[in-house]
């Protein structure tokens, strides 16, 4: 009898050391085609594009195009310990504060939203003169998504049109 406690006590506290814990200081993990943005629900494909963030409570949210994890936080407000983009150029992940954006709408994004990060400012610059776009620091993207500057609208077939 003691020897079936003992069993059960030990499965118990293996159960709950293997619950699964999020490590805000490393890159989550996306399942490419096969995990939906948060966002729009569509899955996620291209990697140069996907961003993602955890939350205080060691929630994941991912999504396929930066603008949608704009859209998303500016909606929902939630508490976020760090946010997390691609390097255009790399694909490697980067946290979104050390990254340098470019912000166009003659980019071709998952969502048209027209966002690209890296973390090298110098192709940031190069790309940004070749398709007339911005450069922007996360903090201002995440104040025009917060005063509604990065909507995109679905029009007929599939087109899309920024306000």
């Amino acid at each position: 009898m003691w020897n079936a406690m003992a069993v059960v006590l030990l499965l118990a506290l293996l159960g709950a050391g293997c619950r699964s814990s999020v490590d805000p200081d490393a890159p989550p993990d996306i399942r490419y085609g096969e995990d939906a943005c948060d966002q729009c629900r569509m899955l996620i494909s291209e990697p140069r594009y996907a961003a993602a963030y955890v939350t205080r409570q060691g929630e994941v949210r991912r999504f396929d195009d930066i603008g949608d994890m704009l859209l998303y936080d500016a909606a929902h407000g939630e508490e976020v310990l760090r946010f997390w983009v691609h390097d255009y150029a790399t694909a490697a992940w980067l946290p979104a504060a050390q990254a340098v954006f470019v912000y166009s709408r003659a980019l071709s994004t998952p969502m048209a939203h027209g966002i690209v990060a890296f973390g090298d400012p110098q192709p940031a610059r190069e790309l940004a003169a070749r398709v007339q776009g911005e450069i922007l620091s996360f903090a201002e993207l995440r104040r025009r998504a917060a005063a509604g500057h990065l909507k995109v609208e679905h029009g007929p077939a599939g087109s899309h049109t920024h306000r």
